[in-house]
């Protein structure tokens, strides 16, 4: 038991908790052996006082590092998503907004649409959708349809719900600047422009 426990409580770290307190930290990057000692004695509460002299200087190298690699990420991430949308604003259906938002028809939904005097400025949306990358990767997925204040979420996503009739569904083509900007979590990563198939199903004041 012990073993295996020890297992799932460092898989989880690593699979859930460690990428959101260290963004683009990679398994390479790690040491596996100290890895584990460090989260075992900072259970005990018995640290290695060698190690934590080095810590202020290696933290700050460790940092740097990520940071770079972000920069780098982010600056491809721009440079894919400007040539996917401008490829994209060129097909047949796709309507590009003032803003860069595209969206393109595939569902036309009723007559019914977002009115800030019938709905309220803030109102709640009931919403089923599939999010990715420009390059198909699956980030975010509702199982079901998932109800949310539409002034809650990405800019992109806001604008979308705004324009859209009630049963319609849409892809969506979100640029950097109304997605996450450099600040992308996870998957996404920094600057990344998001598609978004969403049906909006329903809105409530």
């Amino acid at each position: 038991m012990k073993k295996v426990m020890s297992y799932l409580i460092g898989y989880r770290i690593g699979g859930q908790m460690l990428g959101q307190m260290l963004p683009g930290v990679q398994a390479e990057d790690l040491a596996g052996g100290e890895l584990g000692r460090g989260l075992v004695e900072g259970l005990a509460g018995t640290p290695d006082a060698a190690m934590l002299m080095q810590a202020d200087a290696c933290q700050r190298r460790f940092l740097t590092m990520l940071q770079t690699r972000a920069d780098e990420r982010g600056k491809a991430n721009l440079e894919l998503g400007k040539k996917y949308m401008e490829e994209n604003a060129r097909k047949e259906g796709v309507t590009t907004t003032n803003s860069g938002l595209q969206y393109e028809v595939i569902t036309p939904g009723g007559s019914e649409r977002y009115d800030a005097a019938r709905h309220g400025d803030a109102p709640t949306a009931e919403v089923r959708y599939k999010g990715t990358l420009v390059d198909g990767t699956v980030f975010d997925q509702s199982r079901d349809t998932v109800k949310f204040n539409i002034r809650q979420v990405i800019p992109g996503f806001t604008e979308a719900l705004t324009l859209m009739p009630v049963g319609a569904k849409w892809r969506v083509t979100i640029p950097a600047h109304l997605a996450y900007g450099a600040n992308g979590p996870g998957k996404i990563g920094p600057n990344s422009t998001l598609v978004f198939e969403m049906e909006l199903v329903g809105l409530e004041k």
